[in-house]
C-alpha cells in the first residue's frame, strides 16, 4: 500500500461546525449570525426578529463594537461570522423604531385570550311593565320581548360556534310588571291587565324563555329580582323582597321540579326575603343583581361603591347589573363594569309630553368570562 493509500484510510478528523450562540439576561448580551460571505452581513434587525427579540427594548451596545470572525473554507471561500453585543434600552426609555417594529412583529390573533372557565351567554331583559296599557299596551310588550328573545337565541348558537360558551344566564332585573303600586296606586287605570293576570303572563314568559334554551346547555341559571312596579304593597311596608317578580320566578321554579329530568339542570335565584338585590356568581363571574331604583339617576357606582365600603356582598362583584332608567347603558372602570337594561314597554305618554325622549327598546346579550364582558348588544 502506498503512502497515498495510507493516508488516505486514517481516520479524517471531525470538522467542528461553527454554531452561532445567543445569550441575553434581560440587561446584556450578545448575537451571534449565522456563517455568511465576508462581507455581506446581516441586518442586525433580522437578528432580532430570527430570535424573538424584537420589540423587545433590545438594542446594540454603543460601548462594544460588532466583533467580527473570519475564516477560509475547503472550497477558498472567505467566510465571516458576527457577535452583536446588545443592552436592554434604558428604563423609561422610548424609541419609535422599537415601537414600530414592535407593530409590525405582532402576530395576527382571532381572539385575545382570556383567563378563566368556558364563557357566560347572558341575556337581560328588563322593565317589561306588562300591563301597561300605553301606546301599544301589553300587545306590543310580547310582542317585543318575543321578537328579542328570537335574536337573542340566534346570537347564543352564533356566539357558541365561535366561542367556548358553557353557561346561559337570563335575569331579570324587575319591573316585570305594571302592578298597581307605583304612584301611590295612580298607574293602575291606566293597565289594560288585572294584576293576576299580569303574574300569569309573566310566568308563562319564564317558562317560554327557559325551553328557548334549556335543550342547548347543560346549565341554565334564572336571576330575578323586584322593581318598584312589582312591589306587593307600600301602604304598609313588608319585606324588601316581597313582589310579584319574585313571586312568578318561584312558582315557575316549583313548577319546574316536577320534571327533573328535563329541567333539573335549570336553577331559579331569587334574593333574600330580606333583601331587594342578591350578589350570585355565574361561571368565574360574580354579578350583583338590582333593579335600580335604590339610588339616583347617576349614582349607580356611588350605591356599589358604599355597599363595597360597608362589607356587603355587592363588594364581591364583578359586574353589576341593574334596569329602573329604561335605556341601556354600560359603564366600565379598570375592574367593574355596570350594565344597565333598556326597557320593554311601550313607553310613557307621560315622559314624552314632558321631555320628547322616548327609548330604544330590547333586551340585552353578552358573554361574560373572569369578570370581563364582550359582545355586548341590543337585541
Amino acid at each position: 500500500m502506498g503512502i497515498a493509500a495510507d493516508l488516505a484510510a486514517q481516520p479524517a478528523a471531525v470538522e467542528s461546525q461553527y454554531k452561532p450562540k445567543v445569550e441575553f439576561d434581560g440587561r446584556t448580551g450578545f448575537i451571534d449570525s449565522d456563517p455568511h460571505l465576508a462581507g455581506e452581513s446581516p441586518a442586525f434587525d433580522e437578528l432580532l426578529a430570527k430570535h424573538g427579540l424584537a420589540g423587545q427594548g433590545v438594542r446594540l451596545d454603543p460601548d462594544r463594537p460588532v466583533r467580527i470572525s473570519r475564516w477560509q473554507n475547503f472550497a477558498g471561500e472567505w467566510l465571516q461570522a458576527d457577535r452583536f453585543y446588545v443592552v436592554a434600552e434604558q428604563p423609561g426609555a422610548v424609541t419609535a423604531e422599537r415601537l414600530i417594529a414592535q407593530i409590525v412583529d405582532h402576530p395576527a390573533a382571532h381572539r385575545p385570550a382570556v383567563g378563566g372557565g368556558p364563557a357566560v351567554f347572558n341575556f337581560q331583559a328588563s322593565d317589561l311593565q306588562i300591563g301597561k296599557s300605553d301606546n301599544d299596551g301589553t300587545d306590543g310588550i310580547i310582542n317585543r320581548y318575543l321578537g328579542s328573545l328570537d335574536r337573542a337565541v340566534e346570537k347564543y348558537r352564533q356566539l357558541r360556534r365561535l366561542n367556548s360558551v358553557g353557561p346561559v344566564h337570563l335575569m331579570f332585573p324587575g319591573d316585570c310588571v305594571e302592578g298597581n303600586q307605583s304612584q301611590n296606586g295612580r298607574n293602575w287605570w291606566r293597565t289594560d291587565l288585572t294584576l293576576t293576570d299580569q303574574i300569569a303572563v309573566f310566568e308563562q314568559l319564564l317558562y317560554t324563555t327557559i325551553e328557548a334554551f334549556s335543550d342547548d346547555t347543560e346549565q341554565l341559571l334564572v336571576d330575578v329580582v323586584n322593581g318598584n312596579h312589582d312591589e306587593a304593597q307600600r301602604f304598609q311596608t313588608t319585606r324588601p323582597g316581597d313582589g310579584w317578580a319574585t313571586h312568578a320566578a318561584n312558582s315557575v321554579s316549583k313548577g319546574l321540579t316536577r320534571n327533573p329530568a328535563a329541567f333539573g339542570h335549570i336553577e331559579i335565584r331569587t334574593p333574600d326575603p330580606e333583601r331587594g338585590y342578591m350578589t350570585v356568581a355565574a361561571g368565574d363571574t360574580v354579578f350583583t343583581i338590582a333593579h335600580g331604583h335604590q339610588w339616583r339617576r347617576g349614582k349607580a357606582m356611588d350605591w356599589w361603591a358604599a355597599q363595597a365600603f360597608h362589607g356587603q356582598n355587592p363588594g364581591a362583584a364583578d359586574i353589576l347589573v341593574h334596569g329602573h332608567y329604561h335605556t341601556w347603558e354600560l359603564e366600565t372602570t379598570d375592574k367593574r363594569a355596570r350594565i344597565q337594561s333598556s326597557t320593554l314597554d311601550g313607553g310613557s305618554n307621560y315622559y314624552r309630553e314632558m321631555y320628547g325622549s322616548e327609548a330604544r327598546r330590547g333586551a340585552l346579550v353578552y358573554l361574560t368570562q373572569a369578570g370581563d364582558v364582550s359582545d355586548l348588544s341590543l337585541v
